[in-house]
């Protein structure tokens, strides 16, 4: 049985020889599919897609809000123009008003100014018949004008007592201080006493050995020219020049001196 299996196996063998050998024509066989001439693009994905329409979304919603953006700063700029044209013509008035109020107070100043020196004139006038004087000893209950009498009498020492009614009123001025004593102000009847009185006490020895001076009887305004001047006159003293005052004037070498402007 064994030696019967063994020969079909061997024919088998055989005949797969057979088939295995036998040639096949080529005209026989199918032909085969032509070569693609060039490889074919990869088709796109979703995803590919969905990334593009994203990047259109994108770029489309960016344009519209420059867009509107743009348009909006188009109208603000419009609003700030309009603003600034209002502005300039509010700052226009508001120059022509300040140009107004500017020549106004110009012209205020010099009227208030002219009115200062007709009031500082007139009132200088008044006081041409006063005299101040400086260095009188203060008592309570002191008689001013009996101590005034007795000075100008030792000024003018040939007139005597008819310089009593030369005389009209004498008191001290200022605020009474302690350890200060106040200047007493004359005022007389005449020029020509008080004049003589004043030329008279530049020299005199009596005043000297009392210590006591005579000065005019300044305005205010005239008070400040002359402390602007001082300066100018004590210079002039150390050079050896001569310089004085005449009311509100500096003398100097015979000469007015004027502060420059």
């Amino acid at each position: 049985m064994r030696t019967a299996r063994n020969g079909a196996m061997a024919k088998r063998d055989r005949d797969m020889g057979k088939i295995n050998t036998t040639s096949v024509a080529a005209s026989e066989l199918p032909p085969l599919p032509e070569s693609a001439s060039s490889t074919p693009e990869p088709k796109k994905g979703k995803m590919e897609t969905s990334l593009e329409v994203l990047q259109e979304n994108i770029v489309k919603l960016v344009s519209a809000k420059i867009t509107e953006s743009a348009e909006s700063i188009k109208e603000t700029i419009n609003e700030l123009k309009e603003q600034s044209k209002a502005l300039a013509k509010d700052i226009q008035e508001m120059k022509e008003t300040v140009n107004a109020v500017e020549q106004a107070t110009t012209n205020h100043e010099k009227r208030i100014s002219t009115v200062e020196t007709k009031i500082n004139e007139m009132e200088r006038y008044h006081r041409r018949w006063n005299l101040r004087l400086y260095g009188l000893a203060e008592a309570e209950g002191e008689d001013v004008k009996k101590k005034v009498v007795r000075i100008c009498r030792s000024v003018l020492p040939d007139v005597g007592d008819s310089i009593n009614p030369h005389i009209d009123i004498c008191h001290r001025v200022g605020r009474k201080e302690e350890g200060k004593t106040r200047p007493v102000i004359i005022r007389f009847t005449t020029r020509f006493t008080r004049d003589a009185v004043w030329r008279n006490a530049k020299s005199s020895e009596a005043l000297e050995s009392e210590r006591l001076r005579f000065g005019e009887d300044l305005t205010f305004l005239d008070k400040e020219t002359r402390s602007q001047l001082w300066p100018h006159i004590e210079t002039a003293r150390k050079q050896g020049k001569r310089a004085f005052f005449v009311g509100a004037k500096a003398i100097i070498d015979g000469k007015e001196f004027r502060l420059q402007t």
